[in-house]
């Protein structure tokens, strides 16, 4: 099985950054972010491939024990990470992009829990479980390097969560 045929998020278009990228001459301050989330996004879809192909072996809705609603909650939980780092790398708020982030990483342990949930309940293989825990923490670290890039230049947070 082609792992791409799995995957249906589309490749990262960097024709939609070039704007923010160059606008009023301040490339050097916008491009490192989203040069970064240029990589958060590639690991993502390489992750996301994963994923799928795990979900797509769980039970759909006629079986006898609820492996549907597993596979249902890691579509949701995985189908939010990409628009949330294209959300991120689209505004210039950091506290914007920080709950963007904070939302990628909520969506992601969520999809982890239910991955161990299902190899917990005998529904998938734990080696299959490995292979996406170590796209995981790969995906993590970029993931880190990429949040690094946010501003905070003088900004005030309203709800005061994260400034």
């Amino acid at each position: 099985m082609d792992l791409e045929q799995l995957n249906f998020l589309p490749e990262w278009d960097e024709n939609r950054f070039i704007k923010k990228m160059n606008r009023h001459g301040e490339a050097w301050k916008n491009g490192p972010g989203i040069l970064a989330a240029r990589d958060v996004y590639n690991h993502w879809r390489e992750l996301f491939g994963l994923v799928v192909a795990f979900a797509e072996n769980l039970g759909d809705e006629n079986d006898e024990n609820n492996q549907s609603t597993t596979k249902s909650l890691i579509y949701q939980n995985a189908l939010i990470v990409a628009p949330k780092i294209i959300g991120a790398v689209s505004v210039e708020s950091y506290t914007m992009k920080m709950e963007n982030a904070a939302l990628v990483r909520f969506n992601c342990r969520q999809m982890m829990e239910q991955i161990n949930f299902a190899v917990l309940m005998g529904w998938s293989d734990e080696d299959y479980k490995k292979v996406i825990e170590d796209s995981f923490e790969n995906f993590k670290s970029v993931f880190c390097l990429w949040v690094a890039t946010f501003r905070k230049e003088g900004e005030v947070d309203e709800w005061g969560i994260f400034l």
